[in-house]
């Protein structure tokens, strides 16, 4: 499973400094921040308009906004970059144009601009932590980063503090000079982008996972719409909420860093303290007090949504598709319309609204306990380059050392307690083809063999390994690597 493609992947993904990382992430303070400003209140967030300014085709030029970007990462990738300089450019001078006393047309062509830029680089920050930043890179930016912004977009409530647009305004400015120097320093051209797989390649998608993984990037999307829409019924809830959603991403961060705790671990007990939230919202009907309670709660489900980009970063490692990132996008779209519908179904019926999220917070998890052991199996599968010299391998750092080895290496008749050593080389491939989520048919095509034979090594894998599925067998395979740190 060496593939040329997922070697040459492996080794074009960046670490990104920490303090690049956090300039990155003040395109979400930004694009949140305007949303605050500008836009004209919904079921989803209590937005503040300090203007007389009434923004007629916002939605439409939000949508056209976000097929633009869906297109460009499809047919254009390798112009993303100076996509994002020029954007982030124009939305600078932008800003800076609002210190200036515009006339109402001029204003609203200022405001139209403001969208424009913003809806059209979300999809472009997917594309770069799916497609070009290293899993530590990743993990870095979606917590420590998020952070920072999402903490910085509480404040912008004028809930927690009183924030005037003339201070607004320099706070934009600052979040948007952050943002220009990261694309500056990114480098551009087509071979730092991943090489994208063709069907000619020969390369075969894992589809449990990938679609399992879509799906849970979908039901977060949704969620991320959901939980601000009845955080924002309560007074100050929204701040609230958003508050505990950068304690959470904090906590992720340092556990992940001080005890190699992967985000993915925590995102059945997060999602949970969420769907709990919206049950306590429910008798907040009776209970008043216990509507901040359960902003709280909403607050540490809400935390998971923020992964969403993360999910596509294991489908990638698996199978560099082109359409990952932008399936992301066009899946959080979908989320938002049918979060429209549900919230136009449940009118007037809040309790019966609570029921309906709670339900699919539950959803939400037992799908991703479904997915989670593929996604850490891919995850820390290690792609082995066989072309590169004995001493230039010795010259290694242990990180990258670790990053190319792969399992069947780390697999010896030493290793008395590893699950994998228990089988012969041909029963050990199909074990890590299933761990990565590969179903029968194609993991017969993987290795030019018959499914019917594929069936048979899977039995005496489970009878062997005395599991009793894919999932236990992959779940048995990571808490052994986890035990051993492999």
């Amino acid at each position: 499973m060496n593939h040329p493609i997922l070697i040459e992947n492996q080794k074009k993904r960046r670490d990104i400094p920490l303090w690049m990382l956090v300039c990155f992430s003040m395109f979400s303070f930004w694009q949140m921040g305007f949303i605050y400003y500008f836009l004209e209140p919904s079921s989803a967030m209590d937005g503040k308009i300090p203007i007389n300014i009434n923004i007629d085709y916002g939605t439409t030029l939000t949508a056209v906004c976000y097929i633009l970007g869906i297109l460009t990462m499809i047919f254009l990738p390798k112009i993303i970059v100076y996509t994002q300089r020029i954007a982030t450019g124009v939305a600078l001078l932008s800003a800076v144009a609002f210190f200036l006393p515009l006339p109402d047309n001029i204003l609203r062509f200022n405001i139209y601009l403001q969208i424009f830029c913003c809806c059209l680089m979300i999809s472009f920050e997917t594309f770069l932590v799916v497609n070009c930043f290293s899993e530590k890179s990743s993990i870095k930016y979606l917590t420590f980063g998020y952070g920072i912004a999402v903490f910085l977009i509480a404040l912008v409530q004028n809930e927690v503090v009183s924030i005037p647009f003339s201070a607004f305004r320099y706070a934009m400015v600052a979040a948007l000079v952050l943002l220009l120097v990261f694309f500056l320093r990114m480098p551009t051209g087509k071979e730092h982008l991943p090489r994208f797989v063709k069907k000619s390649d020969g390369l075969i998608a894992p589809k449990k996972m990938m679609w399992g993984a879509y799906l849970i990037a979908f039901i977060a999307a949704l969620m991320g719409v959901g939980g601000p829409a009845v955080a924002g019924k309560v007074e100050h809830g929204v701040s609230i909420m958003y508050l505990v959603v950068a304690l959470s991403c904090f906590t992720m961060y340092f556990l992940h860093k001080k005890a190699n705790i992967h985000p993915f671990r925590m995102v059945p007990l997060f999602v949970g303290l969420g769907g709990f939230g919206f049950l306590v919202m429910l008798v907040s009907a009776y209970v008043p007090a216990l509507s901040y309670v359960a902003c709280i709660l909403i607050g540490f489900g809400m935390t998971v949504c923020m992964l969403a980009p993360l999910y596509g970063v294991p489908i990638m490692k698996a199978y560099p598709s082109r359409y990952v990132a932008s399936a992301i996008i066009g899946l959080a779209i979908t989320a938002v319309l049918i979060h429209a519908v549900i919230a136009e179904l449940f009118l007037g019926a809040p309790v019966a609204l609570y029921i309906v999220y709670a339900v699919i917070m539950g959803v939400l998890v037992f799908v991703f306990m479904q997915v989670e052991p593929f996604l850490m199996f891919t995850l820390r599968r290690r792609i082995a380059d066989d072309t590169v010299p004995a001493a230039e391998e010795a010259e290694k750092s242990p990180v990258e050392e670790t990053e190319v080895k792969t399992e069947s290496a780390t697999v010896s008749a030493d290793d008395a307690d590893n699950p994998l050593a228990k089988l012969s080389p041909k029963k050990r491939e199909v074990a890590e083809l299933i761990c990565l989520g590969y179903t029968n048919k194609d993991i017969a095509k993987n290795l030019v063999i018959s499914e019917h034979t594929v069936k048979d090594y899977v039995k005496d894998i489970y009878y062997t390994l005395a599991v009793h599925s894919r999932l236990e067998l992959a779940a048995l395979v990571n808490n052994y690597r986890l035990a051993n740190k492999k």
